[in-house]
């Protein structure tokens, strides 16, 4: 037998102890140390929290396999498949059971944070209360944004917490299946090692329709993946603002571009999504006139002439309707004086009776009370959610944390305010869509799409749209293109970091933080400098120059002898990774030290 060290001292250590104490100077030696009372981590209910306003979240272990190739079940996609205005016979069948507590559960759209726990894992007797005493009918986003303990979900960690979701939805309250809803803008944007595919402005810039059909098939797999059957695209806003945050999430500011690019991007997202269960129900967003606020500050108002807006910024829109899409948003703010959340004439008149709009509606994040918080609009909660119910089509609000709209329309409709046969259209046409996407035959997850999730075969798809969306303005000289035998300077963050070059929608909302840089990704991604480094096989000269916001960072002198011994030289401008409000800008002139150099 094999007797290790660590055995034979563990062996003798009594002896060893007998023989210590037997030494005059340690026999006095105190071995008890005082009490002091020290607390330790923060818990709840026995459960250790994380440490609040946390920087650094955990990182997912998990891969998918990400398989070099995989083909999936076809499906006739010849004929458009969309919504319908009525609703079939066991969805009234269901709709005619349920009590106003449950319809109106149905219209409630609940922030996938709300169901975490202060150690940032799932709180099963918080989410039991959710679906059991408020009977909510979705959910939204990932549990990194809302405080989870990972900091990018793997396919299979995202699919693990929405089919705990979906086993209460199913067992509590209604009983119906949850519709799980996210921003797959970009490809699934927030589940790791997916595929980030360039985002909408470059997709159109290749003007090739192919690549926004692509960009959404692809997103739709990854996403159903995660166990989430709902995408929050395409935009189909037509930029209108050049300062506002969210022109790069669109197809661009020609209309008939931008509407062949979201028509296609329907038609990925969607294929025959009745049948298909790789697929998702897509969303056109942000309904209306969003991309032109006065300012150029993100959720500010428009002033829009009706001509104008019938002319340039519906046909998108009525290109999306055309392909069947299933679900819309409406926008932030207000339309000439209208708060778009309650305006009959938008969303019921224009959206529904002209331009022939069947699917569900969703409000945008918390609008209906910011009616009341930030427009000023109602006089409360109540009479906010009384507004949008009875003036216009809106379906179901996107609430966020609290129950506050649940209730106050359960009491509105009590009351007589608003009648059981609004609240009955709505109701029907969120259990038709989920009807629609299999949820009632089978609510999970599909596991055997994970390993499919950032495959060869669909990053190949993303850098063929990167190639195709390359805009070259100028070629004097012949500059380009580079011999792999030039001494060529590079200067610029961006030029290094998949997190820059990637933007907003890219992991997170904002895109990775500071702290977690490019070490998020887990080894899935590119950036510029890997590219030439794998083209010429050799150290390429790279400086940062400036940070991301302008600011200089090196000596400028050293870079004009570096500039000036090089063949030549490579700038890469950028922005922060940003978005809406926290991506609004004062001016499109490049910052001091970026134009000094």
């Amino acid at each position: 037998m094999k007797v290790s060290l660590i055995h034979y001292l563990v062996s003798f250590l009594p002896l060893i102890a007998l023989v210590k104490g037997d030494t005059p100077l340690l026999n006095n030696v105190a071995t008890s140390p005082p009490e002091i009372d020290v607390p330790g981590p923060r818990t709840i209910n026995g459960v250790v929290c994380l440490p609040p306003n946390i920087a650094f979240q955990e990182f997912d272990p998990l891969k998918p396999k990400s398989v070099p190739t995989y083909s999936l079940p076809q499906y006739d996609e010849s004929k458009v498949v969309g919504p319908t205005a009525n609703f079939d016979a066991d969805v009234v069948e269901l709709l005619n059971s349920l009590t106003v507590e449950e319809k109106v559960g149905q219209m409630t759209q609940i922030y996938g944070g709300s169901f975490l726990g202060c150690d940032g894992l799932i709180n099963m007797t918080q989410t039991i209360e959710w679906f059991d005493k408020w009977k909510v009918g979705s959910v939204l986003t990932d549990t990194a944004t809302g405080g989870g303990r990972y900091n990018y979900n793997s396919p299979q960690r995202f699919a693990n917490f929405s089919n705990t979701l979906q086993r209460v939805a199913t067992t509590y309250g209604s009983k119906i299946p949850m519709i799980y809803g996210l921003d797959s803008v970009r490809g699934a944007n927030f589940i790791k090692a997916a595929v980030v595919f360039p985002a909408a402005v470059n997709t159109a810039a290749t003007f090739n329709p192919v690549h926004a059909y692509e960009v959404g098939r692809i997103a739709a797999k990854d996403t159903r993946a995660a166990g989430v059957h709902w995408a929050f695209g395409p935009l189909a806003d037509v930029s209108m603002e050049k300062l506002w945050s969210r022109n790069f999430e669109n197809f661009g500011e020609d209309p008939y571009l931008a509407g062949e690019m979201v028509h296609n991007s329907v038609k990925g997202l969607q294929g025959n999504y009745k049948m298909d269960r790789s697929r998702v129900a897509a969303c056109m967003k942000h309904f209306i006139g969003y991309s032109a606020p006065v300012n150029g500050k993100d959720q500010e108002q428009r002033n829009i002439p009706w001509n104008y807006l019938m002319e340039y910024i519906v046909p998108s829109f009525q290109r999306a309707v055309d392909a069947g899409v299933a679900t819309g948003m409406e926008s932030y703010g207000s339309v000439n004086g209208q708060d778009v959340i309650s305006s009959s004439y938008l969303l019921k008149d224009l959206l529904r009776n002209k331009m022939g709009f069947n699917g569900m509606m969703v409000t945008d994040f918390g609008e209906i009370n910011s009616q009341y918080t930030k427009h000023k609009t109602a006089f409360n909660s109540s009479d906010a959610a009384m507004l949008t119910l009875n003036y216009t089509t809106v379906d179901m609000s996107m609430v966020a944390t609290s129950p506050v709209f649940t209730n106050d329309t359960i009491n509105l409709v009590k009351s007589g305010i608003i009648p059981m046969s609004r609240i009955d259209e709505s109701a029907g046409r969120i259990i038709q869509l989920k009807k629609d996407l299999g949820l009632f035959a089978q609510p999970f997850s599909d596991p055997s799409l994970i390993d499919t999730v950032g495959s060869a075969q669909d990053v190949e798809v993303a850098r063929n749209a990167a190639r195709e969306s390359i805009i070259l303005h100028q070629n004097k000289n012949n500059v380009l293109p580079f011999s792999v035998d030039e001494k060529i300077l590079f200067i610029g963050p961006n030029m290094n970091s998949t997190r820059f070059m990637g933007g907003g929608w890219n992991a997170h909302w904002q895109g990775p933080t500071d702290a977690e840089g490019d070490a998020i990704y887990d080894g899935y991604g590119d950036t510029i400098m890997l590219g030439v480094q794998q083209i010429t096989g050799k150290p390429t000269g790279w400086y940062t120059g400036f940070d991301i916001t302008g600011k200089r960072v090196d000596d400028y002198d050293e870079l004009v002898r570096l500039a000036r011994r090089a063949d030549k030289v490579v700038i890469g401008f950028g922005e922060k990774t940003s978005t809406e409000v926290k991506g609004d800008i004062n001016t499109l002139t490049l910052p001091k030290d970026q134009t000094e150099l």
